[in-house]
């Protein structure tokens, strides 16, 4: 989160924050870190939550009190807030479509020339001309990414060499999500158990099964269906 991030100095002469993004609220953590990382920086998160935002609307916790968008005055100003995000997506090219956008300073809330940014979509599996991403949680909560990354630390131990970086992301996560989730879905609709079956859908919807693997669209609906007709009768 933008809220808790630390660095030196240099960071923020280096990339400073887009004084042009107006009402900009989901996108301005990707917009600083894919700037960040192709001006050379590496990014680093604690391997357990420490702290968190109190963003559910209906938790006793948050008493109520209203975003900065959700204030009656500021409404008339969401409009301010898609043209931030069309510069905002444009100038870290994540939409290569996008042409007609706030270019004022573009070179200076822009892309670094440390690394290419194109990398990084690769490396993450992001595809910016369809608007896709698969999901890396399992890459990382496994410390795959880790044990894989850290062999191309720095001779100076100042971060990794991305250049040095020859890993099948997409592999991996065939081999340790995709497949064993269809497997347990087949398994499933074989001896189907409604709380079981509820469970590996969630799943399924979580890790975005259909997107990556069309071709098992039509299981994905054989599941679901048997689900409802698991489901208890009103």
């Amino acid at each position: 989160a933008a809220g808790f991030s630390f660095a030196r100095g240099h960071f923020l002469v280096n990339v400073p924050y887009d004084c042009c993004l107006p009402f900009v609220f989901m996108g301005e953590e990707i917009s600083i870190g894919i700037r960040a990382w192709t001006h050379g920086y590496d990014l680093y998160a604690p391997a357990q939550s420490v702290i968190f935002h109190e963003y559910a609307q209906n938790s006793p916790r948050r008493r109520k009190v209203p975003k900065f968008w959700e204030a009656r005055k500021d409404r008339l100003r969401q409009g301010d807030g898609q043209r931030s995000l069309k510069r905002l997506t444009a100038l870290i090219g994540m939409a290569p479509d996008v042409h007609d956008y706030d270019r004022i300073h573009a070179d200076l809330y822009g892309l670094g020339t440390k690394r290419n940014v194109s990398t990084f979509y690769h490396l993450f599996l992001i595809n910016v001309f369809n608007r896709t991403a698969q999901p890396l949680c399992r890459f990382v909560e496994t410390g795959a990414m880790h044990k894989e990354y850290i062999k191309a630390l720095r001779p100076d131990g100042m971060g990794i060499d991305y250049s040095q970086i020859n890993f099948d992301t997409q592999h991996f996560l065939d081999q340790r999500l995709y497949i064993p989730l269809v497997n347990r879905l087949k398994r499933q609709l074989e001896k189907p158990d409604r709380g079981a079956l509820v469970a590996i859908l969630n799943e399924v919807s979580r890790a975005k099964l259909e997107q990556r693997s069309p071709e098992y669209a039509a299981l994905v609906r054989v599941a679901r269906n048997k689900q409802v007709s698991l489901s208890p009768k009103p």
